[in-house]
């Protein structure tokens, strides 16, 4: 209760005072550089949070505003302000406790195989007839919603695999291409975020995935990714699409239910890390601005910002900053081979050759003499999932071919993926 008004307090200071800039700022990690006495330190807290019955109480109430957050413009907000009030409670048990984000992007040929699924992290496939996970930080749990069961995975590819997820450079052409928060929003809910709920099965694959810790981390990288591409357009305050009740505004309430409330906030007030409690950035993102950006609006009635601090901006969706420049180099290279390429990367477009790009070697050649192919397609997104959110199957579908198009545009151009 007492936490519950401070948020209430909180969202009140920010209504009368403005933007409240924050003291302290904490760094959200990728999963992948976590050691295994990580992994132990955060399996203490999530352990504690399910005796209090946390994790029964977030999934409830994602369940209840499921309808109203997938497939809306709240999508984006009510995700970071979620996973941030589950990662506010962690740091009540341990201050020091964050939210690591996992890009799927570096995993995503053979899911199964990625580290983060070992035994000593978030543990891999269920087993038994209700698929029970039985490895990881969260093995053996029960679950008390909907109803008393074990905690479940079931990989979508059978025998213990995966089916393909997501590449980074489809991600990246999102964040060059978009420039309309529900394009973008769109374009994220109908690849990267359905791939990997639908890939891990079980409880993540339901409306209550927040059972599995798995989701918190996934929807740490979906907000990485959406703060990434703020930045890159440079517009913090693009809020727009389908809202609860007619278009999105920045005065609408996020989504909340008495289980998990976030004091009546508004959209607005998440729009910037660094402020307003938003008190985190990430290590392969744009960090937070000195001072609250000043908006303006664009030729077309839009709201933009004005830069304030240091903040370096990439068009790349990957988290492996190390390749960032070779991607785009590679990526730049090719245009010039594949004219239709330029509609997915139109910042790259814009760009001259790199130093990179004039002085790296034509990519490595297999023993045939052609140039290796690593791009795969991703799996598409079931049935079921499509219906279970709501969405026009045909809007699904046309995401899909774009990015089957832009796969095969890719390998029949020199390009190589660094990643």
């Amino acid at each position: 209760m007492a936490f519950k008004l401070l948020v209430i307090a909180l969202a009140s200071l920010v209504a009368a005072q403005g933007p409240v800039q924050c003291d302290d700022m904490r760094v959200r990690r990728s999963a992948h550089s976590l050691t295994d006495s990580d992994w132990q330190t955060m399996q203490t807290v999530l352990s504690k949070l399910h005796l209090d019955g946390q994790f029964g109480r977030f999934a409830r109430t994602h369940d209840a505003v499921f309808d109203n957050v997938h497939g809306h413009s709240a999508f984006f907000p009510f995700h970071r302000r979620f996973v941030l009030e589950f990662e506010n409670l962690g740091r009540q048990i341990d201050p020091s406790f964050t939210i690591p984000y996992w890009d799927t992007t570096r995993d995503y040929r053979t899911p199964e195989s990625s580290p983060v699924l070992r035994s000593a992290a978030l543990g891999g496939n269920g087993e038994g007839a209700q698929g029970c996970l039985q490895s990881g930080i969260q093995g053996n749990w029960t679950l008390g919603f909907p109803n008393r069961h074990c905690l479940s995975r079931r990989f979508s590819g059978g025998d213990g695999s995966i089916l393909p997820w997501v590449p980074a450079e489809l991600i990246s052409s999102f964040i060059q291409r978009d420039d309309q928060l529900s394009d973008f929003r769109e374009h994220i809910e109908f690849s990267i975020h359905g791939a990997t709920h639908i890939g891990l099965g079980g409880d993540a694959g339901t409306r209550y995935a927040p059972n599995d810790f798995f989701f918190y981390m996934h929807h740490a990288n979906i907000d990485r990714l959406w703060w990434q591409w703020q930045n890159s357009q440079s517009r913090l305050f693009e809020y727009n699409g389908p809202g609860t009740h007619g278009e999105a505004q920045l005065s609408d309430i996020i989504p909340e239910d008495r289980a998990v409330s976030f004091g009546s906030q508004a959209v607005g007030s998440v729009m910037v890390l660094g402020f307003n409690g938003m008190c985190y950035f990430y290590d392969s993102a744009p960090n937070a601005p000195s001072r609250y950006p000043g908006a303006s609006s664009d030729d077309n009635g839009r709201m933009k910002i004005t830069p304030v601090g240091n903040t370096t901006v990439s068009f790349s969706g990957s988290s492996n900053t190390a390749s960032h420049e070779l991607e785009m180099a590679r990526i730049h290279r090719a245009l010039g081979e594949q004219a239709e390429l330029r509609e997915f990367f139109p910042k790259v477009a814009l760009l001259g050759p790199s130093r990179m790009e004039i002085n790296s070697p034509s990519p490595p050649k297999d023993k045939c003499g052609g140039y290796k192919k690593a791009l795969v397609y991703p799996a598409r997104m079931k049935e079921d999932w499509v219906k279970m959110h709501g969405f026009v199957p045909e809007r699904v579908e046309k995401v899909y071919r774009d990015a089957c198009r832009l796969i095969d545009l890719l390998n029949n151009s020199t390009y190589v993926s660094p990643y």
